[in-house]
């Protein structure tokens, strides 16, 4: 999850302040809540060309954002920053307090809801509303099924998705496709679409692909013909 969240954000190097930690009378490394319990979250930091990233109360740069929203997609239901939690630099990325707990929680200052930044609160509520996103595109589980087949596609991240030179985040962006563009994509690799934006049959790049989804014509579902 915090790799394909770094790819999809441009994100260089993670650094992991405080991992996992044994269960409450299985052993004596614990360092912070249930929530870290055998490695089910992470206090982290996200480096970007050799430099930390660092964030307000008030806002957060979007490389910071684009990985929330991206974790969040992945499933990540319990993520925490503030710069009077942990700083202004480290975040809480991860699941809930036990194996059952499901609940979608942002949280700043002493662990509360309502002291987290607005920022963490939107680009978290973005990533949790991706499968929504999917729903309202009208695309069916057949076509999801078959999501790797080459053809016409939209853009589902709400925030954007980066058109890059590469398949990786290690080769630069020069544009960022919004919210709803369609193109073509030309053949998949991994985590990597290539494709089309301009539909001249000239190849532009490579996106993160599983912010993509399959684009349903009004003739696949009995349009006007």
């Amino acid at each position: 999850m915090l790799a394909s969240a770094a790819q999809s954000a441009g994100i260089d190097t993670i650094i992991i302040t405080s991992g996992g930690q044994d269960v409450l009378g299985d052993g004596p490394r614990r360092t912070g809540s249930t929530r870290h319990d055998r490695g089910r979250a992470a206090d982290l930091q996200l480096v970007v060309r050799g430099t930390t990233l660092s964030f307000t109360n008030q806002s957060a740069p979007a490389a910071m954002l684009a990985f929330i929203e991206a974790a969040a997609a992945a499933g990540a239901t319990g993520i925490g920053a503030g710069v009077d939690y942990m700083g202004p630099r480290t975040i809480h990325v991860g699941f809930g307090k036990s194996i059952d707990d499901h609940e979608t929680l942002t949280w700043g200052a002493n662990g509360s809801s309502r002291n987290a930044p607005q920022w963490l609160r939107d680009a978290a509520e973005a990533g949790w509303g991706a499968p929504a996103a999917l729903a309202d595109s009208d695309v069916a589980a057949s076509d999801l099924a078959g999501a790797e087949t080459p053809g016409r596609y939209a853009v589902i991240a709400r925030t954007g998705l980066k058109l890059r030179g590469g398949p990786g985040p290690d080769f630069g962006s020069e544009k960022t496709l919004p919210l709803g563009t369609e193109l073509t994509v030309t053949q998949f690799g991994g985590a990597w679409a290539c494709v089309d934006v301009e539909g001249d049959g000239v190849l532009d790049g490579y996106v993160f692909a599983s912010f993509l989804a399959p684009v349903v014509s009004d003739h696949a579902e009995g349009g006007v013909a």
